[in-house]
């Protein structure tokens, strides 16, 4: 077998961009003495492979010297395509050039020209100012201080001393608030991302515990741009958390707004319009507004060209990522599954391309997504292979909206293939899962012991299991804490269908159009 260690390299080499890697030949070209001729070489060879393989590498090259410690050659062919990404990238990135500035008053100062050394850190000072860039500031405040020392004092008087004081208290203030709305937001995340949305009143005690933080009270007054669009952040959110959807598009819509107006300070954070952009077209979707929801992903995709995002592989994968979810989902909500079947070509090309890559949450929610579609569609099979994928990467303890909702697909899609003999088994494990979890709420119950029925049901018992359910089932859609659940997986849909003997396509089409002309 081949040895495939140490592929760090090749990882590097195979994010860069063409554009990137035609940069690091001229880089390389300006040294050309044999060491450089030789990362000319390897990184050619390296960069061919799909998949790393040392031994390839190793017998290729067995002729040559730097074969022989090539644990080195590679640590060196590894510094310098950093250098020359480095140097490729410092212009584009407002952090690299505040490093750069404020290393070349270093240089002045150390060369005792204090006045070029000021001049110098001025640039540096505005720069960070109209970026927003608060660490660069309290590096240059400890260069203004220097430079103010440099000479006993000679040139500053009490005025000024005092001038630095306030800017370093002014400083430290902006950076706690910020620090604190971090991690606000990490708790609040780090929840919603572990255990979904409210599901309950002791879920829900705890949102509002965190919204009670003095930082996120309307009456106060946010010291940067930043921070106004962590505070809109956050209580978008916690309103999407607790299924207020409107209110998140309102907190949604601020900070579209927000970074529109402050684009020079939030111009190299490519991110953070993304998420606004690609939110607000799921938030549309799940309101039903349609049209909304496409102008939002239109905006979405056309974005790096009007925020001039720098092309690379990350920018690619988060659009293909984003704007295909985006996609499939809002078809799916339209009840259009034939649509959303038509986008799983590009986005398999696209999970193929991508990997690892792409994250385990992506990933889980394409093959959701995937194997949804499938069972819309009445292709049962198919879904069964997409659901199954989606729980063999999901990590034991993942207690996610996402993690139960595969759970819940999987039982009906046994049901649906005739795989009757893994239902008793599947339900147990559900119910420990749930059990372990702290996730025994209403719906998935009520959905367990409709797929228990359903195997011991006879024909002299016609659609009863299935009538008993759906009438369940209505009072849980006013539900605010199932109704993540129910939009996850359609139940209703599913059951009209099989009580109606109709394709839960077309049931599912149906009552998504009575759904939006009620919206």
């Amino acid at each position: 077998m081949s040895n495939k260690s140490q592929d760090h390299v090749h990882r590097l080499i195979r994010a860069m961009s063409s554009q990137e890697k035609r940069y690091f030949k001229l880089f390389i070209a300006r040294t050309a003495n044999q060491g450089h001729n030789n990362h000319q070489v390897l990184f050619d060879a390296i960069s061919e492979q799909e998949e790393y393989d040392e031994s390839v590498l190793l017998s290729r090259f067995k002729e040559e010297a730097f074969t022989h410690r090539f644990a080195i050659t590679k640590r060196r062919l590894y510094e310098a395509i950093l250098r020359s990404l480095d140097a490729f990238h410092a212009e584009h990135s407002v952090d690299a050039r505040l490093g750069r500035i404020l290393h070349q008053v270093r240089i002045l100062y150390d060369k005792a020209l204090y006045d070029d050394a000021a001049k110098m850190l001025h640039s540096a000072i505005r720069v960070a100012r109209q970026h927003d860039r608060h660490h660069a500031l309290l590096a240059a405040l400890e260069w203004e201080r220097r430079l103010a020392e440099q000479d006993n004092y000679g040139q500053v008087g009490l005025a000024e001393v005092e001038r630095l004081g306030s800017i370093a208290t002014a400083l430290r203030e902006d950076l706690a608030e910020l620090d604190g709305l971090w991690d606000i937001k990490s708790r609040l995340f780090l929840s919603l991302y572990r255990t979904g949305q409210v599901r309950s009143q002791r879920m829900r005690q705890a949102v509002d515990d965190v919204l009670a933080d003095p930082l996120l009270q309307e009456a106060g007054s946010s010291r940067t741009a930043r921070a106004r669009y962590l505070r809109h952040h956050i209580r978008g959110a916690a309103a999407f958390a607790m299924g207020d959807l409107e209110g998140c598009r309102t907190h949604l819509a601020h900070n579209h707004v927000l970074l529109d107006q402050e684009r020079e300070r939030f111009l190299n954070e490519p991110n953070l319009v993304l998420s606004v952009l690609g939110n607000l077209a799921y938030v549309c979707a799940a309101l039903g507004r349609f049209s909304e929801a496409f102008d939002r992903l239109k905006d979405f995709r056309q974005a790096p060209a009007v925020w001039e995002m720098a092309e690379n592989e990350d920018l690619d994968l988060k659009l293909f990522a984003t704007s295909m979810s985006l996609e499939l989902g809002i078809h799916l909500r339209m009840g259009r599954p034939d649509l959303a079947l038509s986008l799983v070509p590009s986005i398999d090309r696209g999970l193929s391309r991508y990997g690892a890559r792409l994250g385990a949450l992506r990933r889980a929610s394409f093959q959701y997504q995937l194997a949804y579609t499938h069972f819309l569609m009445g292709k049962h099979d198919q879904a069964l292979r997409w659901n199954n994928a989606l729980l063999d990467g999901i990590v034991s303890d993942d207690g996610s909206d996402l993690a139960v909702a595969g759970r819940c697909l999987y039982l009906v899609l046994l049901f649906e293939t005739g795989k009757r003999d893994l239902i008793p088994y599947a339900l147990r494990n559900m119910e420990r899962y749930l059990q372990s979890r702290d996730r025994v709420h209403r719906f998935e119950p009520m959905l367990m012991n409709l797929v228990r029925n359903l195997c011991k049901s006879t024909p002299e018992m016609g659609r009863r299991p299935e009538e008993r359910f759906r009438d369940a089932l209505i009072p849980l859609l006013e539900d605010p804490f199932e109704r993540a659940a129910l939009e996850q997986f359609d139940a209703m849909s599913w059951v009209q269908a099989r009580m109606e003997g109709r394709p839960l396509q077309a049931v599912v089409q149906e009552r998504a159009e009575r759904g939006t002309r009620a919206a």
